[in-house]
C-alpha cells in the first residue's frame, strides 16, 4: 500500500519552506530525539530550523533520503513541532497551486495559511480557559461586606445574571478586574476553574419561517441537487438587489448541516456585514465561528482550531478564511463575489474567490457565488457554461426595482454638492416619513484647499496627492499615506491667506443638510465616524431602526445592508470612473451605483434614485436607468474581447518603489530587458505609476500581457529564476522594493 505524503516517514532529510520571500525550499537533517532515535517527520508539519543567526518556524514540504547538497553540509533541524500535518490533502494541494499560480514564495504562502500563534511555535490546540463561579460561601454571605471594595461588589453582582463567567464577560470592566477577582478567590467567595474552549450551540426562534418565492425555490432545488451529488460544481447566483439571495444561501446551508457537514461563508469585509452574521445566528443553532482581521491572535487560533476539529459547523470569514482547515467541508458560499476586497493587495497577492473555487474543486464540494452585479470574469464563465447560472430577477417582497432619474448638473448647478432637484427630492421623501440615503464616496469636508492668488493647492509632502480638509477637527489629512497637519491658513507657495476649500466630502454634505433640514436627524457613516471598534455595527443598527431620517455615507453603506425604511437614494458624484484610465473603472462604477440604488424601496413602495451627473447623455447611464446589468456586461465583453483584456487576456503587473526616483524605473527597465517573452507575451514599457510618489517612495510599474495564461506564467517564472541565480540582478532587485501581481485589480 502506498503511503500518504502526510504520514510519518523514516527518511533522514527534510525539505523546509521558511517564511521568507524566497522561492525555494531548504534541506535539513531530521533532528535526533532524546533517546537517540530519529524523530519521524511528515509533510505539512511545523519544524523549527536554524537560518543564519535566526531560528525560524517552517513547514516540511518533503521527506527524503538524499539531497542536492553534500550531507555533511546540511544542518540538523532544531525541533519538529507536530506529529501530523496541519493541512488536509485538498488544502495542501490548494496552497501548492496558489504558490505556483501567483508565483509567490512557498514559505510565505504556508505562513499566511496559519494563525499567528502557530507561526510562532505555539501549541496546536488552544490552551484551556479560566472560568469563575460563586462558591457556597459566596452565595450565602451578605454582599454588604464588600461595600468598601466596589469593583469586587460589581463582580459578585454579575454572578446574579450569569452563573459562570470568563474573561470575555469583563471586557467592559475596569482593567484591574483580574486583581479584584483574585481577591475574591482568596476570600473564598469565588472559585476558579480551567475548561477547554468549547463552542456553544444557540437557541433559535423557529416561529419566523420564511416562504420562498418561486424563483428562490428553483434556485434552492438546483443547488441542493449539487449538494446531494457531493461533486464539485461552481454556480453563480445572479440576483437583483433585494431578491433574497441570503435566503437561498440559508436553504442550501440547511441541507449541508443536515448531512453533518461544515460550511464556509465568505464575505468581503466583516465590518460591513454585521447584519448577515446576526441573521445566521438567528437562523441556525449550530456552532459557528467568525474569522477576520478584527480578532486578536488567540481568538483567531480558537476559530481555526474549532473549524479543523469540526466543532464549528459554520465558518463566516473574510478572504483569509479560505485557508481554514475543515474536518468535513460540504459547501463554500461567496457573498458579493464581485467585491474587490477579496483580492489581497500586499504580501501574497491572491484572489480569494479564485482560490476558493480551486479549493472547492480539490475538496469535491459545490461552491456558490452570489451577487447582484457579478464580476465580468464570473459572468463570462457563467454565460459560457463553465459555471451554472441561476437568476433571481424579482425582489422577494414583489416590490419593483427603484426608479432611477438623472439630474443634469449642466442645468442645475450644485451648492455644497447638492442640486435644487436633489434637495426637492429629499424634502418630498421626508414628507412621506421615509429615510433618505445620500451616497458620496469621499470622506472629509473638502478634497482640496485652494489658494486664490497663486492657484496652488495644499498637497501632501509625501505623496502626489492633495490634502483633504477635515473641518470637525481642523486638520488636513492625506487619505493615501495617513499624513496629518494643522489646518493651513496660509499658502505654502506664496504665503497668501486667501485659502478656500473646493469640492465636497461627506462632512460638508452633512453640514449642508443640517442647515437646510434642521428638523431632520442625520447620521454620517464613513471611516472617520466609525473608526472605533464596534462603532460601525452600532451606526448601521441605528440606520436600520429608523432612528435617523437622513443617512450620509461612503461605500460603507452600499454593501449588502437592508435598510427597510429607505425610500430614496441620492448619488452625489456619479461621474468618477466614467473617463478613468483604468479599464475596470466603468465596471466598478456600474456595480457601485446598482448596489447603492438597491437600498431604496425594499419593502412597500417603489424607491426612487436620483443621480447627479454632468454627462447625462453618456450611454453608461442608459444602462443604469434600466438596471440593465446584462446589457452593460455584454458591451464590456465586446470591448474586452477586442482589446484582449481580462478575462480574454491575462495580465501581470511588476511593481517597484524606491526613495530614489530613478531607481525603481531602472530596475523595471532592466527586468524588461532580461525577460525572454514566450510567443504571445507582450512587455509594455516601464513607466511611473499614475500616482508616482506615495508615502515618500517613488513608484513605477511594468505591465506584462499574454493571450495564453501558461505563456505568461512561464515567462515570469523564467525571469524569477534568472534573478535568483544571477548575483548582479539579485543585487539590483535588493536595491528596491518590488512585487509581482498576477491578475491585478489595481493598476495604480
Amino acid at each position: 500500500m502506498t503511503l500518504s505524503i502526510f504520514e510519518p516517514r523514516i527518511e533522514h532529510i527534510i525539505s523546509v519552506a521558511v517564511p521568507l520571500p524566497l522561492r525555494q525550499c531548504f534541506d535539513f537533517l531530521v533532528p535526533i530525539g532524546e533517546s537517540g532515535d530519529d524523530i519521524k517527520p511528515c509533510v505539512g508539519a511545523r519544524v523549527k530550523v536554524p537560518f543564519g543567526s535566526r531560528k525560524l518556524i517552517g513547514i516540511i514540504q518533503a521527506v527524503k533520503s538524499d539531497s542536492d547538497f553534500p550531507e555533511n553540509k546540511l544542518k540538523p533541524a532544531i525541533e519538529i513541532l507536530d506529529n501530523s500535518s496541519l493541512f488536509d490533502a485538498p488544502l495542501w494541494a490548494t496552497l501548492l497551486w496558489l504558490s505556483r499560480y501567483y508565483l509567490a514564495p512557498i514559505g510565505e504562502v504556508m505562513d499566511a495559511a496559519l494563525p499567528v500563534a502557530l507561526r510562532q511555535a505555539g501549541v496546536l490546540m488552544p490552551g484551556s480557559r479560566k472560568t469563575w463561579a460563586l462558591t457556597d460561601q459566596g452565595r450565602s454571605r451578605p454582599v454588604d461586606e464588600l461595600n468598601r471594595a466596589p469593583l469586587q461588589l460589581a463582580i459578585i453582582k454579575r454572578f446574579m445574571k450569569k452563573s459562570l463567567l470568563n474573561a470575555d464577560d469583563f471586557k467592559d470592566t475596569a482593567s484591574s478586574w483580574r486583581q479584584a477577582i483574585s481577591a475574591l478567590v482568596e476570600k473564598g467567595w469565588v472559585e476558579e476553574t480551567e475548561t477547554e474552549p468549547r463552542l456553544a450551540e444557540r437557541e433559535i426562534d423557529d416561529q419566523h419561517s420564511v416562504v420562498l418565492t418561486e424563483q428562490q425555490l428553483v434556485a434552492v432545488d438546483a443547488i441542493n441537487a449539487s449538494i446531494e451529488q457531493q461533486n464539485f460544481s461552481a454556480t453563480l447566483l445572479h440576483g437583483i438587489t433585494g431578491s433574497g439571495k441570503t435566503e437561498v444561501y440559508f436553504s442550501a446551508m440547511e441541507t449541508v448541516l443536515a448531512k453533518g457537514q461544515q460550511i464556509l461563508l465568505m464575505v468581503p469585509e466583516i465590518g460591513l456585514t454585521p447584519q448577515l452574521i446576526t441573521r445566521v445566528e438567528q437562523r441556525f443553532s449550530d456552532a459557528l465561528v467568525v474569522m477576520h482581521s478584527g480578532l486578536n491572535d488567540t481568538q483567531r487560533h480558537h476559530a481555526w482550531w474549532h473549524a479543523k476539529q469540526g466543532n464549528a459547523k459554520i465558518v463566516i470569514g473574510t478572504r483569509s478564511s479560505v485557508f481554514s482547515s475543515f474536518a468535513k467541508l460540504g459547501l463554500i458560499i461567496i457573498d458579493e463575489e464581485h467585491d474587490g476586497s477579496f483580492k489581497q493587495q500586499d504580501g501574497v497577492r491572491y484572489q480569494a474567490r479564485d482560490v476558493a473555487i480551486y479549493r472547492a474543486k480539490q475538496q469535491n464540494v459545490p461552491i456558490l457565488l452570489g451577487s447582484a452585479t457579478p464580476s465580468l470574469e464570473t459572468f463570462v464563465n457563467a454565460e459560457s457554461g463553465r459555471y451554472s447560472l441561476l437568476r433571481l430577477s424579482e425582489r422577494a417582497t414583489k416590490v419593483k426595482l427603484p426608479k432611477i432619474e438623472l439630474i443634469d448638473l449642466n442645468m442645475q448647478p450644485t451648492n455644497d454638492g447638492l442640486s435644487p432637484g436633489m434637495l426637492e427630492a429629499i424634502k418630498a421623501t421626508l414628507a412621506k416619513n421615509k429615510q433618505v440615503m445620500l451616497f458620496l464616496n469621499r470622506r472629509g469636508y473638502a478634497p482640496v484647499l485652494y489658494c486664490k492668488d497663486c492657484k496652488q493647492t495644499a498637497k501632501c509632502h509625501r505623496c502626489d496627492s492633495h490634502l483633504t480638509l477635515h473641518r470637525r477637527v481642523n486638520r488636513m489629512r492625506c487619505h493615501h499615506c495617513g499624513y496629518e497637519s494643522q489646518l493651513q491658513t496660509q499658502c505654502g507657495a506664496c504665503q497668501s491667506t486667501k485659502m478656500v476649500d473646493v469640492g465636497e466630502g461627506t462632512q460638508r454634505v452633512e453640514d449642508a443638510i443640517a442647515l437646510r433640514f434642521p428638523d431632520a436627524s442625520l447620521l454620517r457613516i464613513d471611516r472617520d465616524s466609525t473608526s472605533r471598534k464596534g462603532e460601525l455595527a452600532q451606526v448601521l443598527e441605528q440606520a436600520r431602526s429608523g432612528a435617523a431620517d437622513i443617512l450620509v455615507g461612503t461605500q460603507l453603506i452600499t454593501k449588502g445592508h437592508d435598510f427597510p425604511n429607505v425610500g430614496m437614494v441620492g448619488i452625489l458624484e456619479a461621474d468618477q470612473g466614467l473617463y478613468s484610465t483604468d479599464f475596470r473603472a466603468s465596471e466598478a462604477l456600474f456595480q457601485q451605483i446598482l448596489q447603492v440604488s438597491g437600498r431604496a424601496g425594499r419593502r412597500d413602495d417603489v424607491g426612487r434614485v436620483f443621480i447627479q451627473t454632468s454627462f447625462p447623455d453618456n450611454p453608461f447611464f442608459a444602462k443604469v436607468i434600466n438596471h440593465d446589468f446584462v446589457g452593460f456586461s455584454q458591451s464590456l465583453i465586446e470591448e474586452r474581447k477586442a482589446a484582449q483584456f481580462p478575462p480574454f487576456g491575462f495580465f501581470a503587473l511588476l511593481r517597484a518603489e524606491s526613495p530614489h526616483q530613478a531607481q525603481a524605473l531602472q530596475f523595471l527597465r532592466k527586468a524588461r530587458h532580461d525577460m525572454a517573452p514566450l510567443e504571445g507575451v507582450r512587455l509594455m514599457d516601464a513607466v511611473p505609476a499614475p500616482m508616482e510618489r506615495r508615502a515618500g517612495k517613488f513608484r513605477a510599474q511594468l505591465l506584462v500581457c499574454s493571450n495564453q495564461r501558461s505563456s505568461l506564467h512561464n515567462t515570469l517564472a523564467n525571469w524569477l529564476h534568472l534573478i535568483a541565480s544571477n548575483k548582479e540582478l539579485k543585487k539590483l532587485a535588493n536595491s528596491v522594493r518590488w512585487s509581482l501581481d498576477i491578475d491585478p485589480l489595481d493598476h495604480y
